[in-house]
C-alpha cells in the first residue's frame, strides 16, 4: 500500500501500459482517475479495479483537447478531493517517411504524444501545489534515444517529452513536485499487436531481437517503475529518465522493422 491516501490521474489508461499503471496504482492503495479517448476501455479498467476493492473513476477525454483535459482533471479532483500523481501515457504510434509525411500526421503525433502532456500538467499543477508536492511521470520511449527509419515524428515527440521532464524537474523541485520520465523499449501491448497484425507476425521477433533480454517487456514491468516514482520510496528521484527497455539502449545492433 505504498500509494495509500494518494490520488492519481492516468491518461491513456484504458489499455496497454496505462491500464497496467492504473491497476498497479490501485493495488498500492491509490485512488485512480482513468482518462481515455475510448470510454468503454476506461470503464472496463474502472470495473476491474472496483472488483478488487479499489477506487477508480473512468473519464472520457481526448488529450488533444484543452477543454477535455481541463474537464477531466476537474472531475477527478471533484470525485477524490485532491490530486497527487500525474501520468502522461496517452500516445499514438505510426511511422512516416520524413520526405512525404503530411503535416496533419506530424501534428497528430506531436499533439497527442507531447503537447497533451503540457495540457495535463498545466491543468494539474494548481492541485499539486495545493497538496504542496506531487509526482509527474511522463511515458517517453527508447525511440527518443535511438534511430529507427521513418519514426521521426514519434522520436521527436518522445525526445521533447524527456526535455520537458528535465526542465520541469528543475523548475518545480523547490515546490516538492518531482518530475520524471520512463523510456520503455518494445512492450507487449495491444498497440504492438495491432502493428503485427498489419505489418506481419515477424515484427514481434524482430522487435525482441533488438533487446539484450531477447524478448518484449510487459506493461506490468513498466508499471512497477511508475509505482516507485510515484511513491515515497522514489522521493529523491527527479529529473530522471529511466530506461525500462530490456537493455535495448545498451546494444549497437539494429534490426529494420
Amino acid at each position: 500500500m505504498r500509494l495509500s491516501g494518494l490520488t492519481a490521474f492516468v491518461t491513456g489508461g484504458g489499455d496497454g501500459i496505462g491500464r497496467a499503471i492504473a491497476i498497479c496504482f490501485a493495488r498500492e492503495g491509490a485512488r485512480v482517475a482513468i482518462a481515455d479517448l475510448d470510454c468503454a476501455r476506461a470503464t472496463s479498467v474502472e470495473a476491474e479495479i472496483a472488483s478488487a476493492g479499489g477506487s477508480a473513476l473512468a473519464l472520457r477525454a481526448d488529450v488533444r483537447s484543452t477543454a477535455d483535459v481541463d474537464a477531466a482533471v476537474r472531475q477527478a479532483v471533484a470525485r477524490f478531493g485532491a490530486l497527487d500523481i500525474v501520468v502522461n501515457n496517452a500516445a499514438v504510434a505510426f511511422p512516416g517517411d520524413p520526405a512525404t509525411m503530411p503535416d496533419e500526421d506530424w501534428q497528430r503525433v506531436i499533439d497527442t504524444n507531447l503537447t497533451s502532456a503540457f495540457r495535463v500538467i498545466r491543468a494539474a499543477l494548481p492541485h499539486l501545489r495545493q497538496r504542496q508536492g506531487g509526482s509527474i511521470i511522463n511515458i517517453a520511449s527508447a525511440q527518443a534515444h535511438r534511430s529507427w527509419a521513418n519514426w521521426t515524428a514519434y522520436a521527436a515527440a518522445k525526445g521533447g517529452l524527456i526535455s520537458m521532464t528535465r526542465q520541469l524537474a528543475g523548475q518545480l523541485g523547490a515546490e516538492n513536485i518531482r518530475v520524471n520520465s520512463i523510456s520503455p523499449g518494445a512492450i507487449n501491448t495491444p498497440m504492438n499487436e495491432r502493428r503485427a497484425a498489419s505489418e506481419g507476425p515477424e515484427l514481434i521477433s524482430k522487435l525482441a531481437g533488438q533487446h539484450v533480454l531477447l524478448r518484449l517487456g510487459t506493461p506490468e514491468e513498466v508499471a512497477a517503475v511508475a509505482v516507485l516514482l510515484a511513491s515515497p520510496e522514489g522521493g529523491f528521484i527527479s529529473g530522471a529518465d529511466i530506461a525500462v527497455d530490456g537493455g535495448l539502449s545498451a546494444l549497437p545492433r539494429y534490426h529494420e522493422t
